[in-house]
């Protein structure tokens, strides 16, 4: 009987320790890059299903805000999350714009911010609460021009990327850099600036350049749009895209064919080798949602992951130990692939992927 009654005071002991751990996660779950949103959304619901407890009991939280697409609505989310909320962590946005407008007010607050996909330098550069699980454009972008100059043998390439993006930005850079250090020439760089329909000027200009290669570091509803474009000026050249290009259903429905070739730098493949999370995930993906996974669901889970492994190793309320747990995490085993990272900085694998018949097929990988 005293050891019953001993037992039942040790589990009403835990249960009165136990605590809500709260989460909070910024998504575009509107505006013009809601399909980013969404999509995110779909990891984060599945990593939560398969872990919605600490290993010590506690329940975790999720505070899910939409920035509405926007670097304001952004900013006014991260600061409710750490000063109304008191958050954890912070896992979000989708984009680098949005990210950048989010990095101070983690600093200053001192509370972790877990970008998924925001791949521009800038997000995590001088930041001490900043850490990114995706590669950064600086990679991206000679992952690409390595591509283009090795691989498809151009001499001569063009660029049309969005002037207003820091994400298109960012990626147009490395890859310029990279190219002209290969002893290849870009012949042309136009601009394609978000929320515009007609790009044939600009791809007339290209075509008259006649490149051997066409870097498109664009998001994917302008994307689909060029290529069609491109298919009815008759520009045939090989096109190389970012990790935003084909990242959503919308790329395939609007371009159709003329997409064909296209090959994008990306995280994730469910094609390439998987680990074991990576398999179950993908299996409660393709069950529940339908259709192919993601990588921009493998990665906001990733992110989950990240964020929970960390809690449990400090507790809710320690968000320097919370913090530092994530910047440095080594070999984790996460959905899309093992990585680590290095003061906040991911050492990880690239794939790349190419459009065949109308879906994403993993080419290769490239090794940090």
């Amino acid at each position: 009987m005293k050891k019953m009654l001993l037992s039942l005071a040790l589990v009403c002991g835990v249960m009165a320790n136990a605590e809500d751990v709260k989460i909070g996660v910024v998504l575009p779950m509107s505006g013009a890059v809601g399909g980013f949103g969404e999509l995110g959304k779909r990891g984060i619901d599945l990593a939560y299903e398969a872990k919605s407890t600490t290993k010590n009991g506690d329940k975790i939280q999720i505070i899910l805000v939409d920035n509405k697409s926007d670097k304001i609505e952004s900013a006014n989310a991260m600061q409710k999350l750490v000063s109304s909320d008191k958050v954890s962590v912070v896992i979000g946005p989708m984009i680098s714009t949005n990210a950048l407008a989010m990095t101070k007010i983690a600093d200053d607050n001192k509370t972790p911010l877990i970008s998924p996909v925001a791949t521009n330098d800038r997000v995590t550069k001088g930041k001490k609460y900043v850490s990114r699980i995706s590669f950064a454009d600086s990679f991206q972008g000679i992952i690409a021009a390595n591509l283009a100059i090795k691989d498809l043998g151009a001499k001569k390439v063009a660029i049309l990327f969005d002037n207003s993006s820091d994400y298109s930005i960012g990626l147009a850079k490395a890859f310029r850099r990279q190219i002209k250090k290969l002893g290849g020439e870009v012949v042309i760089e136009t601009n394609a600036q978000a929320g515009t329909h007609d790009f044939k000027a600009q791809l007339s200009s290209i075509k008259a350049k006649n490149p051997d290669a066409l870097y498109l570091p664009i998001y994917y509803t302008e994307g689909a749009l060029i290529a069609s474009q491109a298919q009815q000026l008759g520009l045939k050249v090989p096109t190389i895209g970012g990790d935003g290009l084909t990242s959503n259903k919308i790329f395939f429905e609007i371009a159709k064919e003329a997409g064909e070739g296209y090959m994008v730098t990306d995280y994730y493949s469910t094609s390439s080798k998987q680990t074991a999370e990576g398999e179950k995930f993908i299996k409660a993906y393709q069950d529940k949602y339908k259709e192919e996974v993601s990588t921009f669901s493998a990665m906001l889970a990733d992110a989950y992951g990240v964020a929970v492994q960390a809690i449990e190793q400090c507790g809710a309320k320690d968000k320097e130990c919370i913090n530092d747990k994530i910047r440095n995490v080594k070999d984790y085993e996460g959905i899309s692939g093992k990585f680590s990272l290095n003061n906040g900085e991911a050492i990880r694998s690239a794939v790349i992927n190419e459009v065949k018949n109308g879906k994403l097929v993993y080419k290769t990988t490239i090794e940090p």
